[in-house]
């Protein structure tokens, strides 16, 4: 790589050139003395890109004739980091300016190497945030958590309840506030180190005490102790029912407590899940199987997410797992979001009478927008309580309202139509879209009006959509007095229900007293899709949207 950087310069000094040539020049343009540059025009004549001839004697020139086009050896470098799975080098090669180029090569290179039987190459639109699981909230960020960690407890999807995981068994009493756990021995850190009850009580009372969107998760935790190294007893400060089912959530994986406390935990995590993450820069994050994982060990050996950070191109490539050179053949697998994207307003600034007037105003019978996905008609797709407005009028807004949003592409799709459709009544929108890190800290709602965001539900829905309503949703920082007392007081009612029907009953009950009090205005369910060659086995598409990569698997082509 140095040579071809040796060889551009060279390039851009004598472009095209074929005839004499002073070594004092040569060595100038490479920026070394002439002795090294002797050894360098040697080796680029070695490698067929010159013709150098030195000069015999004092004042006889040097003859020198550039071969190789540099743009040309530049690309074919590329092409080859690629090809090796090595994006770093592929984009450093080239200027700022020419990196579009790499951008248009990807295609070729993502899905399934063919030399390589069990990589997979996902393209993704941006680089990942932390993977520290107290401090992020992003469904993809989750979604690889649970790759890289494990909980106490997880969610089967195909069984659809809790099933043990670091812990193999645990029991409560009668009233549903005193718990012990028992842990799974010889569970391993990706590091090495063997995971141990202290891990888990560390782990545990961070979650609780650390600030963070997932510190209500366990605010109710008293206390938390080891009557036995493998044992966890933890000590509840009311009934909680669904304990097992937040153990499952990601934020509550375990962590090694050695580990934690560093700076860079959340760019390079350390878990005891399938996958262990390899490398995490702005070009890509690679997992690689956990040989020892306590469960089993993955089929795929490496999962490779390449950031893709074009449009365009994102357009094209939106989770189409497959090789160029494969037929011509898809499996796709679609499915509706379990949640949507949302509107909610400050009642600061709207009142309720303004509030009511706007979802009526935005409801999919009056409003007939073209956009992706399914028009919203409550939270979920299969509630329905959002009623036709009966001759609704364009609402009394105030005259300068600000819109927020942050860096999802659907999002921002959705809010500049939103803001278009208040435009033409008059209203003047300020779109602010905020990268999602500042707009996860929620210290700029005192100052804006209106908020567009979503919610996509993991697996376990039942307990997603209590988190949603109960716990940790952007709308909730809008919520009236009265109506954060009634969810105050359902959230507890719940938790202390073991049945899910009558949970359910419970969670459709409050999501249709926000849409009457429109503090919560749904819009649009989007819809999931991915496709992927038939080589690729073991797909399952999870409610976030992703596959579970310590199930899929790759066939030989000839099957």
């Amino acid at each position: 790589m140095r040579l071809l950087q040796h060889y551009q310069r060279l390039s851009q000094a004598l472009p095209a050139h074929d005839g004499p040539a002073r070594l004092a020049d040569i060595a100038a343009a490479l920026h070394c003395s002439p002795r090294h540059a002797r050894e360098l025009m040697q080796s680029m004549e070695e490698n067929g890109w010159l013709q150098w001839q030195p000069g015999q004697g004092r004042g006889h020139a040097s003859r020198l004739r550039l071969l190789a086009p540099a743009g040309q050896l530049e690309m074919d470098a590329v092409r080859g980091h690629l090809a090796d799975g090595d994006i770093e080098k592929a984009l450093r090669l080239l200027p700022t300016a020419a990196r579009r180029q790499v951008a248009e090569l990807l295609p070729a290179y993502l899905g399934v190497p063919p030399a390589e039987p069990q990589t997979l190459r996902l393209p993704f639109y941006r680089p990942l945030h932390s993977l520290d699981p107290v401090r992020i909230n992003r469904r993809t960020e989750c979604h690889l958590i649970r790759q890289i960690f494990d909980g106490l407890t997880r969610y089967d999807r195909a069984q659809g309840q809790i099933v043990p995981a670091l812990a193999h068994h645990w029991s409560h009493d009668g009233d549903w506030r005193n718990w012990r756990f028992h842990l799974r021995p010889g569970v391993a850190f990706h590091h090495g180190r063997a995971l141990d009850g202290e891990d888990v009580r560390q782990t545990l009372l961070r979650l609780r005490d650390e600030a963070g969107p997932h510190q209500e998760l366990l605010s109710h935790l008293e206390d938390a102790s080891l009557p036995a190294p493998l044992t966890v007893d933890i000590r509840l400060k009311r009934p909680d029912a669904l304990l097992p089912r937040r153990l499952a959530d990601s934020a509550a994986s375990i962590l090694p407590r050695d580990c934690w406390p560093r700076a860079d935990f959340g760019r390079f995590p350390i878990g005891t899940g399938a996958f262990k993450l390899e490398v995490n820069n702005d070009y890509r994050a690679t997992l690689r199987a956990f040989d020892r994982h306590w469960k089993e060990r993955p089929l795929l050996d490496t999962v490779d997410i390449w950031v893709v950070d074009d449009p365009d191109l994102r357009a094209r490539l939106d989770a189409r797992f497959c090789h160029p050179d494969e037929p011509a053949v898809r499996t796709s697998l679609y499915q509706l979001e379990a949640g949507c994207s949302y509107l909610a307003a400050n009642p600061a600034r709207l009142d309720a009478v303004q509030r009511r007037a706007l979802a009526d105003w935005l409801h999919p019978t009056v409003w007939q927008a073209a956009l992706a996905g399914e028009p919203a008609l409550g939270m979920l797709p299969q509630w329905r309580h959002r009623p036709t407005p009966v001759q609704p009028q364009p609402p009394r807004l105030p005259p300068t309202l600000r819109l927020v949003t942050y860096q999802l592409p659907a999002h921002i799709e959705l809010a500049e139509a939103v803001a278009r459709r208040l435009r033409d009544i008059g209203s003047r929108i300020a779109l602010t879209i905020m990268s999602y890190p500042d707009f996860a800290r929620y210290d700029w709602q005192d100052d804006a009006d209106l908020l567009l965001t979503g919610e996509v539900m993991a697996d376990d829905v039942d307990f997603g959509v209590y988190q949603w309503l109960c716990q940790d949703a952007g709308y909730r920082h809008w919520l009236e007095e009265g109506t954060r007392q009634k969810i105050r007081l359902t959230e507890r009612k719940l938790a202390m229900e073991p049945d899910a029907e009558r949970r359910w009953q419970g969670y459709e009950a409050l999501a249709r007293t926000l849409m009457e009090e429109a503090s919560l205005i749904p819009l649009r369910h989007h819809v999931q899709t991915m496709e992927f060659a038939p080589q690729l086995r073991g797909v399952t598409l999870a409610q976030c949207g992703w596959m579970d990569f310590g199930k899929a698997w790759l066939a030989p082509r000839s099957e």
